[in-house]
């Protein structure tokens, strides 16, 4: 609750909430992700330092006809941005989720437009650039291109 709110907080953020989160929406969120563990829909490390969570990287799997799909998302504390933790942590989260996550073929995420820095590690990673949604979002009072990207899972050999 503390680090979203946090980056809430920054101009900017390219985080899609746009309002802080309380404790009945925090308690809410952890039900529902572990609820996800729970029945393999959904993986996710953490980021701590010093006992403070600086960092959280999930994906979670769709559902019905798109359930060979999932969504990754990262949040990252502004403090430890740059320093190859987000790369780490999305690494690690993403050969999570192709291990326990079976019959998955594509992880997708969702960037803003400006946020040059994220897509280079995104491409990095292996996420293609696959459609750009012209004002899509809302910040500041200003509209913003979402971009969305996918990586495929790739196949295990038997």
């Amino acid at each position: 609750m503390d680090l979203i709110n946090a980056v809430i907080d920054e101009p900017s953020s390219g985080i899609m909430l746009d309002r802080h989160v309380d404790l009945r929406d925090e308690v809410r969120w952890v039900v529902a992700r572990m609820e996800g563990i729970k029945k393999r829909r959904l993986v996710m490390l953490t980021a701590e330092v010093d006992g403070v969570i600086k960092g959280n990287c999930d994906v979670t799997r769709e559902g019905w006809k798109k359930s060979h799909r999932s969504i990754l998302g990262i949040v990252l504390a502004k403090d430890i941005r740059g320093k190859g933790i987000g790369e780490a942590l999305m690494r690690r989260t993403i050969d999570l989720a192709e291990k326990r996550l079976q019959g998955l073929e594509y992880i997708d995420l969702s960037v803003l437009g400006y946020n040059e820095r994220a897509k280079s590690l995104y491409s990095k990673l292996g996420f293609v650039k696959v459609a750009r949604i012209p004002d899509a979002i809302k910040e500041d009072g200003k509209y913003v291109d979402e971009v969305l990207m996918t990586r495929a899972v790739p196949r295990r050999k038997r």
